[in-house]
């Protein structure tokens, strides 16, 4: 069930039919705020207390405070950011936020394998807005680790977050998917049903390395917790094998920077986010989307910490998806910026 997508985009999307191409372009300009224009967009991002929610919410309202933007951009709670991926793929946003993961298995596989995205064809990549370093833990008090998992119930995500597919590709290696209670919820749920012993186990992360999430830091603050440590053959998988992802060890300094219960080492895997959107959205806005988030990148990381991808091109360009192509729009900005040069990206076939 859980292995290493071998497709190559370079050559899926550019093979697509034109006809395709056409019928989905005409699909989509029929939704709310078709094309660009004067009409605003909205912005998929993820459950209410997440990261993509902050950081969705930081910059677009930045954005209008500061009218820098001729398209008003609204950034709504969704069901997660794998469920944004899939309504963006409908039509029912002009831009969401999706993750590496997610881009390496559209339009058919892992998690798409059931109900396959329609529109993969036409999907274009905007920029990266975070780095997840995600780690398990549990209830001290309650279990010792992988082994007393089995048959006990595991909070492994929100039902609709980009996190899911990869937690459960660690839960399947660790200990088996099938061999724990899954337990789906809301992320600002998990840190009373850790204490109260309805589950025993969780996945958090923090963002870029140190930022905690709001939520893990009252678990950090109420709850007897370790973190569970991975074993050498999943990290050689992770390293090896998953195209998406890598082992990070987060050391006893980054560690301590959000934790005070625990202060030792950390297994963590990364998850880079990024945003994406159809290729037939106006490029005039996505070139002004690309331009903002770059150029006033350090302003944002003033407004919240948790946008330090936003000013960092190694970060917001250096590891977004290769192959999957980059929109026009942003396409001519990084191209002006003199930064397109810099990084093994894919261009739109539209240029």
């Amino acid at each position: 069930m859980f292995e290493k997508t071998k497709v190559n985009r370079r050559s899926f999307i550019t093979g697509a039919s034109s006809a395709g191409i056409i019928g989905l372009t005409g699909c989509l300009n029929s939704t709310a705020g078709g094309n660009g224009g004067s009409s605003g967009w909205t912005l998929g991002t993820s459950s209410e207390g997440s990261s993509s929610f902050r950081i969705g919410s930081t910059w677009t309202e930045y954005a209008k405070k500061n009218d820098l933007l001729d398209v008003e951009i609204d950034a709504v709670i969704t069901e997660g950011t794998s469920a944004s991926y899939r309504r963006l793929d409908r039509g029912d946003f002009e831009m969401s936020g999706t993750t590496t993961q997610l881009l390496d298995t559209s339009p058919d596989q892992g998690s798409f394998e059931e109900k396959p995205l329609q529109n993969f064809d036409s999907i274009r990549q905007v920029r990266g807005y975070m780095g997840f370093y995600n780690f398990g833990l549990y209830n001290a008090d309650k279990v010792s680790g992988w082994d007393d998992l089995e048959g006990r119930p595991v909070a492994i995500s929100s039902a609709g977050s980009g996190t899911r597919p990869p937690v459960e590709w660690l839960v399947d290696q660790e200990v088996g998917l099938d061999n724990v209670d899954n337990r789906y919820m809301a992320f600002a749920d998990i840190p009373s049903a850790l204490r109260s012993g309805q589950v025993d186990a969780a996945f958090t992360w923090t963002v870029n390395k140190s930022t905690p999430q709001g939520w893990f830091q009252e678990i950090d603050a109420t709850v007897n917790w370790e973190p569970l440590s991975f074993s050498d053959s999943t990290i050689s998988a992770l390293n090896n094998d998953l195209s998406y992802s890598t082992h990070v060890e987060l050391g006893s300094d980054t560690v301590s920077q959000f934790s005070e219960n625990y202060q030792g080492a950390i297994d963590s895997f990364t998850l880079t986010y990024l945003y994406v959107l159809h290729k037939d959205r106006d490029p005039d806005t996505v070139y002004d989307i690309a331009k903002m988030t770059h150029e006033h990148g350090e302003d944002l990381v003033e407004e919240d910490e948790v946008m330090s991808f936003f000013p960092d091109p190694d970060a917001f360009l250096g590891t977004i998806h290769p192959d999957v192509p980059i929109h026009k729009g942003a396409y001519d900005y990084y191209k002006e910026a003199g930064l397109w040069e810099e990084y093994d990206l894919t261009a739109p076939p539209e240029a």
